[in-house]
């Protein structure tokens, strides 16, 4: 009988001793949870600060995101992100179907890079020209985008150029399915305010399966233009300036 409680009492300190290295690691295991899944999803590497998952809560908070460009384009950054904060339901990733009532995309810095060979960036994200049907299946309830700034680096010219453009746009989408690419409506937000050189991509292709996402993202970077032309400054004037040609381009 002792022997047979003390084996007990082994195996529950064991257990004990596990629990708690788990809960001790849980962020750092988050962390590469993060990176493999923004990886595998977009197709571009991930690197991350912090992730901070709560306690007693089912909330992930996680800081200083940035997406990196692949080897064949000249700049690194892709997309800098201070912030990327979900409030999910538990019950619902058990049952691989997430429900997340609330998603916040802070993007300060959005880089679109035409390559030497003139290949732009955007371009390369996975299933960005596509509607494509997603093999996960999940629903967002609230989705909250802003961007900063978007930068313009084009390599491909003798003399290679750089314009920044500072948006400060906010967009909330509501009810998004997996019908709804992320990366496809982050891009259409910034392409409905600002007219990019040609990249490759079309407004129409961003658009398609969107649904009315789509003309939310049309509304929300319509009422940051009225502002900036308020201001009497518009960001088209400034796009048309720094990119020969592009008067035009839709």
């Amino acid at each position: 009988m002792k022997t047979l409680k003390k084996l007990l009492i082994r195996i529950l300190l064991v257990f004990v001793a596990l629990l708690v290295i788990l809960f001790l690691a849980r962020n750092f295991v988050a962390r590469k949870a993060v990176e493999v899944g923004v990886t595998k999803v977009t197709g571009f590497p991930l690197e991350i600060g912090s992730v901070k998952l709560g306690l007693f809560s089912s909330k992930v908070d996680v800081h200083d995101l940035k997406l990196m460009n692949p080897p064949e384009f000249q700049e690194k950054l892709f997309v800098d992100m201070p912030q990327l904060y979900v409030d999910y339901r538990l019950g619902s990733m058990l049952k691989k179907a997430p429900h997340i009532d609330d998603m916040l995309i802070n993007i300060k810095q959005l880089v679109i890079v035409t390559s030497n060979k003139g290949e732009s960036n955007a371009k390369k994200l996975k299933g960005i020209v596509s509607s494509g049907d997603s093999s996960t299946k999940y629903s967002i309830d609230k989705l909250r985008v802003h961007v900063g700034t978007v930068t313009i680096k084009d390599f491909s010219r003798a003399k290679p150029s750089e314009r920044s453009i500072t948006l400060n746009i906010d967009a909330t989408y509501n009810n998004i399915t997996d019908a709804t690419d992320i990366s496809r409506l982050v891009l259409l937000t910034v392409m409905s305010q600002v007219h990019l050189p040609d990249i490759g991509i079309k407004m129409d292709d961003l658009k398609k399966g969107l649904g009315n996402a789509a003309d939310t993202a049309g509304k929300a970077a319509k009422g940051a233009a009225d502002t900036v032309g308020k201001a009497g400054k518009s960001v088209f004037d400034t796009i048309k300036k720094a990119v020969p040609g592009q008067q035009g381009n839709k």
